[in-house]
């Protein structure tokens, strides 16, 4: 099954699950600007700045009609104070137009590579838009890390749920997916993540520690391994549907580059089955292109190798074994399992028994898949906060520890 074929066939199959939220993507030198609501006809991203200001401006046209985009461009090294990024849209039900929170897009050096990164600032407390908050900015910023085959997209409405908590959030496309760089001589294994990682979140963190939220197959076990690297790094982690036990085992569209005799070298990357067919709801079409965009571009047979060498180049039995052998060494941040209990591809179960022998909190999720963040980011938004915030006590995270869901309880 090509990406083109897969993408028509699978959203016809459950285009009826969930309905398209008529979100409207603005593109613009791979800058994307993503308003979320009804219909977006013009967004623009606004910095207020103590130091001299440098703009430039871009044009284009989408959908027939014309958008401008005000882009910041201004180096590392200068200070400031950055408002919230907002898009204007169209509210449909009282036919105005509204501001909506979303994040700004920008480009960041790390190692030499040039990565893309979704940053989401708090919510603005004086009101004037559908989204403000009387929450407090947290202290610790949120580090989003997708896993192999997926990008940052994957967080946005997470991370807009978030930041109307007070938090500051950083989803990069890590290095090979999404709009990041995919050559220049990234290997591909664990060390040349790790230390990619560990770049990054220093980089964003800025002297804080930061938050880790993690979700997919092999890089977010790479930061796990980092966080057992540098543990000055992390407060907190919370891992969403990630391998953990030696019983979880690849998805099918990354398993085929792990067939023998090297049968699945060259292979196509089925984009869209990997972040569709684990979850529970469909996930719309537009969406979708989204997750399968860099696979079809000018840039596809670098992406496409991108995630066949991340696969082959680990050895992901043994990573499974690193991963737990990190928690029982002992001096990781506490961790909580935030976990889809419907997953098509990581049982529940080993799960459930892993968070048990590494004393990680979890929390089940009814009715959510593979991907909490598409299946019900509200309640995927509202366990990490709950975990973040908290004093860490079992009572006040609600755990359910050790007691497996077998039938729906009505709870979720």
């Amino acid at each position: 099954m090509t990406a083109s074929t897969s993408l028509a066939s699978l959203a016809s199959v459950r285009a009826s699950s969930k309905a398209s939220s008529g979100k409207r993507r603005l593109y613009a030198n791979n800058n994307v600007v993503t308003a979320f609501g009804t219909r977006c006809d013009d967004a623009r991203k606004t910095t207020r700045r103590r130091r001299r200001r440098s703009w430039t401006t871009a044009r284009w046209r989408t959908r027939g009609e014309r958008a401008v985009v005000v882009a910041r461009c201004a180096s590392e090294e200068e200070k400031e104070e950055e408002e919230a990024a907002y898009a204007e849209s169209f509210d449909a039900q009282t036919g105005q137009m509204v501001k909506t929170l979303t994040q700004s897009i920008e480009k960041v050096d790390v190692l030499g590579q040039t990565w893309t990164q979704r940053r989401g600032r708090p919510a603005d407390p004086k009101g004037g838009t559908t989204t403000t908050t009387t929450a407090k900015k947290k202290e610790h910023p949120i580090v989003f890390i997708h896993g192999v085959g997926s990008c940052a997209y994957t967080f946005r409405q997470v991370s807009v749920l978030l930041q109307e908590k007070g938090y500051e959030t950083y989803a990069p496309d890590v290095v090979g997916h999404g709009d990041s760089e995919k050559s220049n001589g990234f290997k591909y294994d664990e060390k040349s993540y790790v230390e990619a990682m560990e770049a990054y979140v220093e980089k964003v963190g800025n002297g804080k520690q930061v938050d880790l939220v993690a979700h997919g197959f092999i890089i977010p076990q790479y930061a796990i391994l980092l966080a057992r690297k540098r543990p000055d790094l992390f407060r907190r982690m919370v891992l969403m549907n990630t391998p953990l036990d030696g019983n979880h085992n690849l998805a099918p569209p990354l398993a085929t580059y792990t067939q023998m005799f090297g049968r699945g070298k060259g292979k196509p990357f089925d984009a869209v089955s990997l972040n569709y067919m684990g979850n529970e709801f469909g996930i719309p079409g537009d969406d979708l292109k989204e997750y399968e965009r860099a696979y079809v571009g000018s840039d596809a047979e670098n992406a496409r190798m991108a995630v066949e060498m991340t696969v082959t180049n680990a050895d992901f039995k043994n990573l499974k074994k690193k991963v737990k052998d990190a928690y029982f060494q002992g001096g990781m941040p506490k961790t909580r399992i935030v976990w889809g209990v419907t997953d098509e591809y990581l049982d529940q179960a080993p799960m459930f028994s892993w968070a048990s022998d590494v004393r990680a909190s979890e929390k089940a999720l009814r009715k959510v898949g593979h991907m909490p963040q598409e299946d019900y980011p509200q309640v995927t938004a509202d366990a990490v906060d709950e975990f973040l915030a908290s004093d860490l006590k079992v009572s006040a995270l609600g755990s359910v520890r050790g007691r497996k869901v077998l039938v729906d309880d009505g709870q979720g």
